[in-house]
Order: C-alpha cells, then structure tokens, then sequence
C-alpha cells in the first residue's frame, strides 16, 4: 500500500507542466486520496476485530491461573504472568491503532478553540502526574483557532504528558509560548507557531524525524517510560490534519521543544 503511494507520488513530481496536466494531476490526486481511505479503513478492520481474541486469550489466561494456581509451580505461574501481561500489551498497541486510524477516518468538526480552556483542562487531566512530580507549567496567552477541540486535547495532552514522562533529574519545569519565526518563512504565512519546552532528558538529533513514526520508541525501560510510542504520531496527525507542521529542537540532557504551527483564525 505505502508503495503505491510512493508511486502516485513520483508520477506526481514527474508531471512538469500544469496547463496540459491538470487532469492527470487531478487523477493521480483522486487515487491518492481513495488508497489513503483504504488504508485507513483497513487499519479500522484488523485492529478492531483484533480486541475480541485478545480479550478471550487474556481471560482465559487469568481463569487458569486463579482456578489452577495450587497445582501450578513458580515458573508455571511466572509463564502465565508473561502471557496475561503480552496480552495487554498487544491490546493496548491495538487500542492505540483504532484511536490513530480514527484521526483521519472520522469527519472532523471544526469550531473555534480557545486554546486557553484546552491547556487548563490538559492540566486538570494530568494532575495527578503533575502534583506527583512537582511539575511547573507556565503558558503564554494563546489564541482562538478554527480546530477539533477533541484533538487539540489529545494534542496539549500528548505533548505535556512526554514533557513529564521524559523529564530529567530536576524537577520538571515546561513553558508554552507563541513564537515569531514567520519573518522570511512564506510556509509559515498565517500561521501560529507554538513552542512546548522542557528541561528533561532531551533527544539525539539523529532521532528527530523517527520519533514521530507510530510505535518508535527511543527509550525502551518500560518500568520508567511504558507507552506504546504512539504519543508523537498521534501530534503529527493531528497538526497536519489541521494544515500545519510538527518538529522538534533538542539535544540529549539539555532538554527539548516541540515547536507546531496551526493557521491563524481568519
């Protein structure tokens, strides 16, 4: 599938002249978009009807281990434990497959956000990790945007959640600003470009463009970070759903900002 996109692409790049290939750019376009709706579809598909048996193997798995428990022996019982926690493993990386086919499978409503209310209902929605780790927040005034308030949720919610997780030592200290780099950038025209920095543990720069492909994780200590590494896909999604951009800045222990951009209300 990624690799008739790839060429549909490359047929896309290679059309140089506008006037006579309107049509076939049009066409190219058209079929893009049906196999970015089959992908998205089938994603939809196999991870919902993936639950079901995931569901019965972990039931049963825990049925064999309270009924069974006198007859089985310490490696018996550690064997299951492996099993059941695989199980929910696999069903949390399918449950994180159905909500990230959704993004771009669901019609969007867009009304006007205040991005204010999002950043304090963010806060309301980690505060325990906030009150646990003595987490400062601090926050710029930010703008009313024409976006999916749900999504812009899940946005502030990803983005200040791995400021936390990833922090460093010291306790975590995360500032939200509005940055004015459009200056000599027409791609940022009309655009908002938000900063989210942090003093955590920061990222190599070689890792800064997989950091957003779905599943890729960097740390793997799932005691200290768990996750499934869907976090980062999921903002890239949303941004680019909403016409803007992701990236980040950083450098390992000197912390990190994730800047994004979202269009300007007109």
């Amino acid at each position: 599938m990624e690799e008739k996109i790839q060429n549909i692409n490359d047929q896309a790049n290679l059309l140089q002249d506008p006037d006579s290939k309107n049509r076939e750019i049009e066409e190219l376009k058209n079929k893009l978009e049906n196999i970015t709706k089959e992908m998205n579809q089938f994603t939809y598909i196999v991870s919902h009807d993936l639950q079901a048996p995931l569901r019965t193997i972990a039931g049963f798995l825990d049925l064999l281990e309270r009924r069974y428990a006198d007859k089985l022996d310490d490696a018996a019982r550690q064997y299951i434990d492996f099993a059941v926690k695989g199980a929910f493993k696999m069903k949390d990386l399918v449950f994180n497959l159905l909500e990230y086919s959704r993004l771009s499978s669901v019609a969007l409503e867009f009304t006007d956000v205040d991005l204010n209310v999002i950043l304090q209902e963010t806060k309301e929605k980690l505060s325990t990790v906030i009150e646990e780790t003595g987490a400062i927040i601090t926050a710029s005034h930010l703008p009313l945007v024409r976006a999916n308030k749900k999504q812009m949720g899940q946005l502030f919610e990803h983005l200040l959640g791995n400021a936390i997780k990833f922090r460093s030592p010291a306790v975590p200290e995360i500032n939200i600003t509005l940055k004015n780099e459009n200056a000599g950038r027409p791609d940022r025209q009309g655009f908002w470009v938000f900063a989210i920095e942090d003093n955590g543990i920061g990222i190599d720069p070689a890792f800064f463009e997989k950091i957003f492909i779905i599943f890729r994780k960097l740390n793997t200590d799932e005691v200290k970070y768990g996750g499934t590494g869907i976090g980062l896909a999921v903002c890239k999604k949303i941004v680019e759903l909403h016409g803007g951009t992701i990236w980040v800045e950083s450098a390992v222990d000197k912390g990190s900002t994730f800047y994004f951009t979202l269009p300007v209300k007109s």
